[in-house]
């Protein structure tokens, strides 16, 4: 069983909090947190169909994927520790995807299996990525019978 979390930007952008969560995440499933270069266009649209193009280059038409996307569904962190497991069990890796700047572009939605959202309100990537940790982190918790989730 394996996670890859994609985001946009630098690969030393992940905190110390970050790496804290990755290690404890590592010791229920196999994690690899992917950067994936931003396009630095200043255009959105243009931006978002050049990140998407990296990030489609990356990911096996196979591949099970999750786009974290404000227009996704909500859940709370039971459920989405169910749907992880089955997803982990059925399909081996799951991967969870961050838009950059500008949010996702329309390609990667469609071709996501599923689409899940962190709220209503807008976050910085950077918190987006330590809030995915944190339930990834959480879900493993739960489904593994550890005391994390009060």
């Amino acid at each position: 069983m394996k996670i890859r979390l994609f985001f946009f930007g630098k690969q030393t952008e992940i905190t110390e909090r970050e790496q804290e969560l990755i290690k404890r995440i590592g010791f229920r499933s196999q994690i690899e947190v992917v950067a994936i270069p931003q396009a630095g266009i200043k255009e959105d649209k243009k931006c978002k169909e050049k990140e998407a193009e990296k990030l489609l280059e990356k990911i096996d038409n196979k591949d099970f994927v999750i786009a974290l996307d404000e227009k996704g569904i909500e859940i709370d962190s039971l459920s989405f520790s169910k749907k992880l497991k089955d997803y982990l069990v059925e399909q081996g890796t799951v991967n969870l995807v961050i838009g950059g700047a500008y949010g996702l572009d329309q390609k990667i939605i469609d071709r996501a299996n599923r689409n899940l959202s962190l709220g209503k309100m807008t976050w910085t990537r950077d918190l987006a990525r330590l809030m995915t940790l944190e339930q990834l982190y959480r879900a493993l918790e739960i489904d593994g019978g550890g005391n994390f989730h009060k």
